[in-house]
């Protein structure tokens, strides 16, 4: 596969910018707090990440954001973020270019705020714009409208590998010839009482740590209790080289390989050798061996069947020829972002082995004993100089769907 990628762009916990979010994570720098207590509502304090409320989007006037779900407004400014740097940001009015994006579950700050009104305050109205801004393919509209993309539009909701699949689905485009150029990515903001109240009961959220808040996500651990919730948005622009090329674009890197695979199993119990499978297949389509890979971004949920599956998958395809492969788990420090997260990670391992520094596991003081065989270290750990470098970004979901992304740093073709 030879798929270039030649812009990204982020909003998260973490940072508003890949500069910023990269700073953030590679310092140890964790944004997780204390989501507030609702007692109407049952909730009790947990753990997560927010974003700003205000976002300044160059280009688009305030005006025309007002009144649209965060998710939207999330995705427009990575998307500009993206095609800024990919200098496409400026000539795209009515270009042919596709929208490939994830979301899990859409717009939930629309809804919750038409439940408030209709519930909660009794209210007889709720805003017209409530179903088409809620609609979980509303960013991709609102992309295409604000940024004149008329190519085809497509929303994959698959949970928290929705934005990995989506990345799959637009390199598949570049790779069979159907468009040169794809913006991917995907967007997740699950504050709402419901949501939250949901992910309270199923027990997957991790409850706050007293002394240190930020520390309260700690995968692989053996103290892990769940995940630090998240929001935000990540897009990527990727090309065919041959269109690159031709126009002298700013080339990041590669996306090498692709795995998709089912667990077919359970819907919320993970299955590590499906998992592995996954990662087997993205590094056979990329034509790579596992003791070529430099860094594992694991899904690292910090869940315990989670965890605990993952690591089992990792150590079954690297323990016999390169058990010392580092891995880490970001969400640690910037939150689950869902729909988001698997685009978000993504460009984490993408700027990780660009610059030689990965960010590490900072709260995972004791691995629990059951992921020795692991190189979960605590980060950040600078790479040797390679002139190339491949790693891997797993994306595993509810639902059992599995995607691995195999990436390259470096601008020139692989191969040459």
């Amino acid at each position: 596969m030879k798929v270039c990628i030649t812009g990204t762009g982020v909003v998260c916990p973490s940072g508003t910018s890949v500069a910023s979010t990269m700073a953030a994570l590679t310092s140890n720098t964790s944004e997780i707090g204390a989501l507030p207590e609702a007692e109407e509502y049952g909730l009790v304090a947990m753990a997560g990440g927010q974003c700003p409320d205000a976002i300044d989007i160059p280009d688009i006037a305030p005006h025309l954001m007002r009144g649209l779900d965060r998710i939207s407004i999330f995705s427009l400014s990575a998307a500009h973020q993206a095609l800024s740097q990919a200098e496409l940001a400026g000539p795209l009015q009515r270009a042919p270019i596709p929208v490939i994006w994830g979301s899990g579950m859409g717009g939930l700050s629309t809804l919750d705020e038409a439940y408030q009104d209709l519930l909660l305050h009794r209210k007889r109205r709720v805003r017209p714009v409530t179903v088409p801004y809620s609609m979980p393919s509303a960013p991709a509209f609102h992309l295409a409208h604000h940024l004149g993309l008329r190519g085809p539009s497509v929303t994959l909701t698959v949970a928290c590998a929705s934005s990995a699949l989506a990345i799959a689905h637009g390199a598949r485009l570049i790779s069979s010839g159907e468009a040169n150029v794809v913006v991917v990515g995907g967007c997740e903001s699950m504050m709402s009482p419901l949501v939250r109240r949901a992910w309270q009961m199923a027990q997957a959220v991790c409850g706050i740590d007293p002394s240190a808040p930020e520390q309260s996500c700690r995968p692989f651990s053996a103290q892990r209790s769940g995940f630090a919730m998240g929001e935000g948005a990540a897009c990527l622009v990727l090309e065919s080289s041959e269109h690159a090329t031709a126009r002298s674009a700013p080339v990041l890197g590669w996306l090498r390989g692709i795995g998709h695979t089912t667990d077919a199993m359970h819907i919320s119990k993970p299955d590590a050798e499906a998992q592995t499978l996954a990662m087997q297949q993205a590094l056979s389509h990329a034509g790579i061996q596992p003791h070529d890979v430099c860094y594992v971004n694991a899904h690292g949920t910090a869940t315990n069947v989670g965890d605990l599956s993952e690591g089992q998958a990792i150590a079954s395809l690297f323990g016999a020829t390169h058990p010392r492969v580092p891995v880490s788990a970001t969400k640690a420090m910037h939150g689950h972002l869902i729909g988001a997260a698997g685009a978000l990670e993504a460009i984490i391992t993408l700027e990780a082995i660009r610059s030689g520094l990965l960010p590490g596991n900072p709260h995972s003081l004791d691995v629990d004993a059951a992921f020795a065989n692991l190189n979960v270290f605590q980060g950040p750990m600078a790479l040797a100089g390679e002139s190339q470098r491949f790693a891997l970004s797993n994306s595993f979901a509810f639902g059992g769907v599995n995607v691995t992304l195999a990436l390259e740093s470096g601008n020139r073709e692989p191969g040459h």
